[in-house]
């Protein structure tokens, strides 16, 4: 019975990595479709974001992942956000690059 725990484990172990994304994917994502608006390092500031209003979301601010849950973050990548330029991806990304690109973008939450 202890081995068949075990064999659980190792299994629910591999399914939260999976779960999380794989963020060099994530990172080709984001710099193709992303950083134009939201900038390099996620803080709301590439070439065309600074013109926006309003602005896109800083993923750099403490603020933004303290308000924002992580489930709000994927139905905007996959509807866009109405009254914003946030576009939806949802059609062009499956599920798996939309957890990618969330990998990414808790690279940039403040430690």
């Amino acid at each position: 019975m202890r081995q068949g725990l075990i064999v659980v484990g190792v299994f629910l172990s591999s399914l939260s990595v999976a779960v999380a994304g794989n963020v060099e994917k994530g990172k080709q994502i984001y710099l193709s479709r992303c950083a134009f608006c939201h900038g390099e390092t996620g803080k709301g500031d590439g070439p065309a974001g600074v013109a926006l209003k309003p602005p896109p979301a800083n993923f750099a601010s403490a603020e933004f992942w303290k308000a924002t849950p992580e489930q709000q973050m994927k139905d905007a990548i996959k509807n866009g956000r109405p009254g914003t330029s946030m576009v939806p991806f949802g059609t062009s990304l499956s599920s798996e690059e939309i957890d990618d690109l969330l990998a990414v973008l808790k690279t940039f939450a403040p430690k």
